[in-house]
């Protein structure tokens, strides 16, 4: 791929707009495919939070694509990114990433691109600077060029704007798909499987292949923010396999469980164009086999301990519910023994509970995805479709009141209690009844809200709409997420 020849732009040469000593966005992009991928890419993010005048805000999943260039028979990469807040100048924070990569072998030899590299960290953004300097090209020159790049990017920064385009990570992302330049999934043929043991048993023969299987768990009901999860599994995987299984474990409320839609033959014809290549369903006593009572229940014996990060919030709303959470995909990772498994942040007290099921077994990896939104900023959820137009406009109070959070703290509030009182305030002028607005340290999951300043924030509220539970969170501390529309 040529470099631009940015040196012909007028604004390109020596218009470096960050002043000295002033505290500036930048992002970094990762990759790496040689050796112990994940331990250069840990011992990477390390080292950033080491360097002086710098703080990292926030880093995002690891993303494993293909090579793109460079020699053929290379190792697949890991790539991800990381936002920090940094006094150091752009030549400065450049050095600094260069000798990280030493530190990790990195030997860089000239004229060659695209080849295999313990470690690669590249400067894509620092603040608004616009440079064409040797060795130094900002925005980093083809950063709205790949798909590897701003995937990542984006679950942490996506209204970032590249200062030359004036695009933001998500508006790239999006041209970039538009263009047909990123590699897509093509639709495919689509196993429809009835059965735990038959899919058990079609993921076993795609293994042997020596196949990767990406995997997402779901209870059907399908919308676009299931749909995101499948086209990711499916870009970064051999196969994507998606589970449609409405689980009675999980639900509190039996009414609940019996107005959930099923139609699992519409789910399929929309999992064949996302680049799914398998689909199954079950019953109870197929994914336990000979293990049901006479009442034809699953013997609580038998339950998963969904583990301290079900304490509070959802847990303490919906008695057993995490319980039936972790029984259910516990049994879903024995079917299908995914290479990685994709979840939505939108659940996010749920995502706690499957990444500590997944330590537990040692296995799968679990990747968070950001959360699917309406153009309102509501979430997207099966639930919105029991919505009328009213309540739709009236349900997108949540977000306004996750935003109002993310503002306060920015502002500098630090207590958990004042925060949840901001969207609280929010809340009381809508036409939903809260049964929570609060705030927790996501690494450090508590059961109440702590009484210390916070050093990270959760946002999470749950309400009610017209008999409609909605639940929604947001990461307060970190870069701003996608405005609503207007």
């Amino acid at each position: 791929m040529a470099r631009p020849a940015l040196a012909d732009q007028p604004e390109a040469r020596g218009t470096h707009r960050v002043s000295a000593g002033r505290t500036v966005v930048a992002a970094i992009a990762l990759g790496t495919n040689l050796g112990d991928r994940a331990q250069h890419l840990e011992r990477a993010v390390a080292a950033l939070r080491r360097l002086p005048r710098t703080r990292v805000r926030g880093i995002s999943s690891w993303l494993e694509t293909e090579p793109v260039g460079g020699p053929v028979g290379q190792e697949r990469y890991w790539n991800g990114a990381v936002l920090v807040d940094t006094e150091l100048a752009p030549r400065e924070l450049l050095d600094a990433l260069l000798a990280i990569e030493a530190a990790e072998g990195r030997v860089r030899v000239a004229g060659v691109r695209d080849g295999p590299r313990t470690l690669d960290l590249d400067l894509l953004v620092h603040g608004d600077a616009v440079l064409d300097e040797p060795g130094l090209v900002l925005p980093h020159p083809r950063a709205e060029e790949r798909a590897f790049v701003l995937e990542p990017l984006a679950e942490i920064a996506p209204g970032l704007r590249f200062p030359r385009s004036g695009s933001t990570v998500l508006e790239a992302l999006a041209n970039l798909r538009a263009s047909g330049a990123e590699r897509r999934v093509a639709p495919r043929a689509i196993a429809s499987l009835g059965t735990p043991a038959e899919a058990r048993a079609w993921c076993a023969r795609e293994r042997e292949r020596g196949r990767r299987i990406g995997f997402v768990p779901t209870m059907g009901a399908l919308h676009e923010g299931h749909l995101e999860l499948v086209r990711r599994a499916a870009r970064e995987n051999d196969a994507a396999v998606v589970s449609v299984y409405v689980n009675p474990l999980q639900f509190d409320e039996k009414s609940d469980f019996d107005r959930y839609p099923r139609d699992f033959g519409s789910d399929v014809a929309l999992l064949g164009p996302a680049g799914c290549a398998m689909a199954f369903t079950g019953t109870l006593a197929g994914f336990f086999a000979g293990l049901l009572g006479a009442d034809g229940l699953l013997p609580v014996s038998l339950l998963v301990d969904p583990g301290p990060a079900a304490h509070g919030l959802e847990g303490a709303l919906r008695p057993g519910h995490f319980a039936g959470v972790a029984t259910i995909v516990d049994r879903l990772f024995d079917v299908v023994a995914p290479h990685v498994a994709y979840f939505g942040e939108k659940d996010f007290q749920q995502t706690l509970v499957v990444r500590d099921l997944a330590r537990r077994r040692g296995a799968p990896p679990i990747v968070v995805c950001p959360t699917s939104r309406e153009a309102s900023g509501l979430a997207r959820s099966s639930r919105n479709e029991r919505l009328s137009n009213e309540q739709r406009a009236q349900a997108a109070a949540i977000f306004r009141a996750l935003v109002s959070a993310r503002a306060a703290w920015r502002s500098g509030e630090r207590r958990a209690d004042r925060l949840g009182a901001v969207m609280r305030a929010v809340l009381m002028d809508s036409a939903l009844a809260v049964e929570y607005a609060t705030v927790r340290d996501p690494d450090s999951w508590s059961a109440d809200e702590l009484a210390a300043p916070l050093e990270r924030a959760q946002a999470l509220i749950a309400v009610r709409l017209g008999g409609v539970r909605l639940i929604d969170n947001l990461r307060v501390d970190a870069p701003d997420p996608r405005e609503p529309a207007a």
